[in-house]
């Protein structure tokens, strides 16, 4: 009987996988808040408001949160319409 030679299957090496070109998430994240930040204009999400709100918080984070706020409000706002016209027993007298 002959023996027959075996060889591996060769696999890149660890350094050579690392290599390919993925964008740094700090870079991905920092263009697309950049581009939402920039969008952001409080005036218009808060138009009862007395005074300019864009340049009381005129930081990005700040108004971030501040729109992520009014939107919580919003929803919250119409889930208690409609948990309470669920529950609401009608009136049967």
């Amino acid at each position: 009987m002959t023996e027959q030679e075996t060889t591996p299957q060769q696999q890149p090496a660890p350094e050579e996988a690392l290599k390919t070109e993925i964008p740094a998430p700090e870079d991905v994240e920092a263009d697309d808040s950049e581009e939402k930040e920039e969008e952001i204009d409080l005036n218009h999400l808060f138009p009862d408001a007395e005074t300019d709100l864009n340049e009381l918080f005129p930081e990005p984070e700040m108004r971030s949160l501040l729109k992520k706020v009014r939107r919580n409000t919003k929803d919250l706002g119409k889930m208690k319409e409609r948990f309470s016209e669920s529950f609401s027993e009608p009136d049967s007298d």
